[in-house]
C-alpha cells in the first residue's frame, strides 16, 4: 500500500480512538487499541454486503475432508495461487464440526484453473456441490494466506469473515473461530 493510503487508513482509525499514539513525525508509533471493535466494525460491513459468487461443483469419490488435500495438490501442481476458505478452513483452525459437505476456495483466475478442475474431474451443478470456488482478481486477496498441512488456508480473520456470510451453521462457525483462534 501507498504511504498516502496508510496515513488515510491510520487517520480513519484515530477518528474512532481504534489506536493508540506515541510519540510524533516519523518517529510516531501507533497501536491498535481495541482489535474487538475494528473486528466488529469489519464483521458489520461484510454482513451488509453481497455474498460471493461460487462456481459449485461436484467431485466424485472424494469426502470433503479429504477434498482439501486433493485440491491442494492439484493447484499446486499447476502453480495456481488458492486459499481455502469458510468451514473446510475453520475446521482446521479449530475443530467445530463433526463432517464437512463442502470445500471452498479462493482461487486467482488464471487459464490453468481450469485444467487444474479438469485434473480433479469436477462437474459444474446447480445443487449437490462439494466443491466451490471463489474467484478473486487480486493476489492482494490472498494475502496472509497460512500453510496448514498440505493445504494454504485463508487468513483466520478472512475466513471467520466469509462465514458470517455463509448458512446454515457457518455463523455459529465463526464465533467459534473467533474465540478460539482470533481471540478478540
Amino acid at each position: 500500500m501507498s504511504p498516502a493510503t496508510a496515513s488515510e487508513i491510520l487517520s480513519e482509525l484515530e477518528k474512532f480512538d481504534w489506536i493508540a499514539i506515541r510519540g510524533q513525525g516519523p518517529n510516531k508509533e501507533r497501536h491498535l487499541r481495541d482489535p474487538r471493535a475494528l473486528l466488529d466494525a469489519w464483521a458489520a460491513q461484510v454482513a451488509g454486503s453481497r455474498p460471493a459468487i461460487l462456481r459449485r461443483y461436484f467431485l466424485p469419490g472424494t469426502k470433503a475432508e479429504a477434498l482439501v488435500d486433493r485440491a491442494a495438490q492439484a493447484f499446486e501442481a499447476r502453480g495456481v495461487s488458492y486459499a481455502i476458505s469458510n468451514e473446510a478452513a475453520a475446521q482446521r483452525y479449530a475443530p467445530f464440526l463433526s463432517s464437512l459437505g463442502q470445500v471452498r476456495c479462493r482461487v486467482l483466475v488464471t487459464p490453468e484453473v481450469n485444467d487444474v478442475l479438469a485434473d480433479l474431474g469436477a462437474r459444474v451443478v446447480n445443487e449437490g456441490a462439494n466443491f466451490a470456488i471463489i474467484d478473486v482478481k487480486s493476489p492482494g486477496d490472498l494475502l496472509f494466506r497460512e500453510r496448514v498441512g498440505n493445504a494454504w488456508l485463508a487468513s483466520p480473520i478472512h475466513v471467520y469473515l466469509d462465514l458470517l456470510k455463509g448458512e446454515g451453521r457457518a455463523k455459529e462457525m465463526a464465533e467459534h473461530l473467533r474465540n478460539e483462534r482470533i481471540g478478540c
